[in-house]
Parts: structure tokens; sequence; C-alpha cells
């Protein structure tokens, strides 16, 4: 087994707990506030609030691509802080993810596993290099 592989297995063991810790974390901070009633009265319910939240998960990817685009963060790594924007919408990407994730039922840890080991066994989406 690789090296790569051991480390993304640790951290999949790690990551129930954290998918649970970003369901509370939003539920505290009221970050879906009425997504409960849009689920129960809306047609296609939990279909529904879950594009939601996904929707929400690509303006944090588009956030974290405007801070880059703007050239005010500096991208040498020796120079990232854990507060400056770009570090601070990476987070915010983590936390969605984690969030939906829990919400959907995905064990992000099985799954993430999965996916390192077919691509170190040479699995290529589409076959293109990137």
């Amino acid at each position: 087994m690789s090296e790569a592989l051991r480390h993304i297995e640790a951290l999949a063991r790690l990551l129930p707990e954290a998918q649970r810790s970003a369901h509370a974390y939003a539920r505290e901070i009221d970050l879906f506030s009425g997504a409960g009633e849009v689920e129960r009265a809306h047609p296609s319910g939990r279909a529904y609030v879950a594009a939601t939240r996904m929707a929400l998960l690509q303006s944090e990817v588009a956030e974290a691509l405007q801070e880059i685009r703007d050239r005010t963060v500096d991208l040498d790594p020796a120079a990232r802080r854990p507060d400056d924007a770009l570090s601070l919408e990476l987070a915010d990407i983590l936390i969605r993810t984690l969030e939906l994730s829990e919400y959907l039922g995905v064990d992000l840890g099985a799954a993430l596993v999965a996916k390192t080991a077919d691509t170190l066994g040479g699995y290529r989406h589409g076959g293109v290099r990137f």
C-alpha cells in the first residue's frame, strides 16, 4: 500500500466526526434557516435543499477563485496565513463539503479512500491528463 493511501486512510478515520461537527456548527449558526420548512413544502424536498447547499458550496469556490484573480493574496505558500482571505474561503469550502456530506449521508472518508485507491490504480476520468 502506498504512503499516500495510508495518509488518506488516516484522514478518512477523522471525517465522520468532522462531518457531524460541521453539520452541528451549521445548525448552531443557523446557516440554513428555514431549510426544514422548504424541504417539507417544496415538491422536490430534500433534493431541492441539497441542490441549494451544493450551489452555496459552488459560490464558496467562486469566492476563493476571485481572491486569486484579484491578485491581492500572495500565492507563495510561505506567505500563507490561516486568516488570509484565500485560507478562509478554502475553510468555507471544507465546512460546506463536510456539512453537505453529513446531510446526504455520504461517508466522505470511505469515498475518499475509494477514489484515492482508484486514482493510484491508474484511473483517469475520461482518459484526460488533468
